[in-house]
C-alpha cells in the first residue's frame, strides 16, 4: 500500500513539475547545410546605407560572436556566411552607449559578447521555420510579423568578467529550455538544473541593460529590446529585406 502510495505522489509531482519546453530543443540538421552567401551581400549592403542603422562591429566593449555567421546555431545553417558584422538601429545606439558607460563603472574590464543583433528578414524565416509545428513555435516571430530583431531594435548577447571569460548562465544561447528564461528560474533552482550563481550572473547583466533603458524577454536570458514590442510596431518600420 506505502508503495503503491509514493509510486502515485511521484506521479503527481512529476505532472506537476513538467513542462513541454522543458526539455532542451534540438532540432534535426538539416541534411544539406546552407551558407546564405547572396542573401548577407545584399543584407550588408542595405544596412551599411541605411541612415538609421549604425555598425557595431568594431566597438572596443563589444565582442562579435555572431551565431547565425556560423552553422553553430540551432537552424544548422550559416545564415550570415561567416559575416561578423553587426548592425542596430540609431535609437539602439544611444542605449547601448548609456550600457557602456555602466558597464565601465559597475563592472570595469567587462565587455558584452554579442550573438545577434539587427536580423535580415530570411534570416528570420530560417529560424521560425526551424520551429514550425514544435512546442516552441511561439518562441520565434513569423518573418511577415517580425520581431524586434527585424527593426534593428533588439540585441542577443552575454558579458564577460574582467578577464574575458564569459559568464556562466546555465544555458547556452538560443536554448529553449524553459530554464533559459526568468519564467524557469525559480522551478530549476529548486531542481538543482541551474545554481545561485547562474541565475545571480544574469541578474547581472539584466541590471546593467535595465539601467541603460534596455527591456528583458522573459523567456531568454541574453535578449533585450530597445522598447516595448508594441511601442516598436507603431513608431518603426519593419526591414524590407
Amino acid at each position: 500500500m506505502m508503495k503503491a502510495l509514493l509510486f502515485c505522489l511521484s506521479l503527481l509531482a512529476a505532472s506537476v513539475m513538467a513542462h513541454e519546453t522543458d526539455a532542451r530543443f534540438e532540432p534535426p540538421k538539416p541534411k544539406e547545410p546552407k551558407r546564405f552567401c547572396a542573401e548577407v551581400q545584399k543584407w550588408i549592403e542595405y544596412a551599411s546605407s541605411n541612415k538609421d542603422l549604425v555598425e557595431i562591429t568594431n566597438e572596443p566593449l563589444l565582442v562579435m560572436d555572431l551565431r547565425y555567421g556560423t552553422f553553430n546555431n540551432v537552424t544548422g545553417h550559416d545564415l550570415y556566411c561567416g559575416e561578423q558584422r553587426a548592425f542596430v538601429h540609431r535609437d539602439a545606439y544611444a542605449k547601448l552607449k548609456k550600457t557602456f558607460a555602466i558597464m565601465e563603472k559597475e563592472m570595469p574590464g567587462s565587455k558584452l559578447v554579442i550573438f545577434d543583433a539587427a536580423r535580415p528578414i530570411y534570416a528570420q524565416a530560417a529560424l521560425k521555420k526551424t520551429v514550425q509545428g514544435t512546442p516552441y513555435t511561439n518562441f520565434v516571430s513569423s518573418a511577415v510579423r517580425g520581431g524586434l530583431h527585424n527593426y534593428g531594435l533588439a540585441l542577443d548577447l552575454s558579458i564577460t568578467d574582467s578577464s574575458g571569460a564569459l559568464l556562466d548562465m546555465g544555458t547556452d544561447f538560443d536554448s529553449f529550455e524553459r530554464c533559459a528564461g526568468a519564467v524557469g528560474e525559480a522551478d530549476a533552482l529548486k531542481s538543482g538544473r541551474l545554481t545561485q550563481e547562474q541565475v545571480d550572473n544574469r541578474n547581472k547583466l539584466r541590471r546593467i541593460m535595465k539601467a541603460a533603458g534596455w527591456v528583458m524577454l522573459k523567456h531568454e536570458w541574453w535578449h533585450f529590446n530597445a522598447y516595448t514590442s508594441t511601442y516598436t510596431r507603431e513608431h518603426y518600420r519593419l526591414f524590407p529585406m
